[in-house]
């Protein structure tokens, strides 16, 4: 839990001495409200989690906590949409990446000083 802890403070830090806090808060404001929200998946992964405190079923809340990522990590989704599933994300922000762009740079060569005696 403390890990955690440190992640979401080094978020914040981070956030801070960028001067990005609005944006950060805005992207969280839109993982948890509207359409398609976090806040279901936030809640089944509690549940089974809360399931697995119970000795006899922590088998099968550990089966079902494996369902959930398999899930997440496999789904589909809508490859038009926001919800293209991890590889469709993947492949779609990697193919956004920008390449380096070279500038040419004019070599001046210097002239040595003559020396006369």
């Amino acid at each position: 839990m403390s890990f955690a802890l440190f992640i979401a403070g080094g978020v914040l830090l981070i956030a801070a001495i960028r001067n990005s806090q609005s944006d950060l808060f805005t992207l969280l404001q839109g993982d948890f409200t509207g359409p398609n929200n976090f806040v279901y998946w936030f809640l089944a992964i509690l549940l089974i989690g809360a399931v697995g405190y119970i000795p006899k079923l922590k088998p099968f809340s550990v089966a079902f906590l494996v369902l959930v990522v398999l899930v997440l990590i496999l789904a589909r989704g809508n490859p038009n949409g926001i919800s293209g599933g991890l590889f469709g994300q993947l492949t779609k922000q990697l193919a956004t990446t920008q390449t380096a762009t070279t500038t040419t740079v004019p070599i001046v060569q210097a002239t040595p000083k003559l020396t006369l005696p």
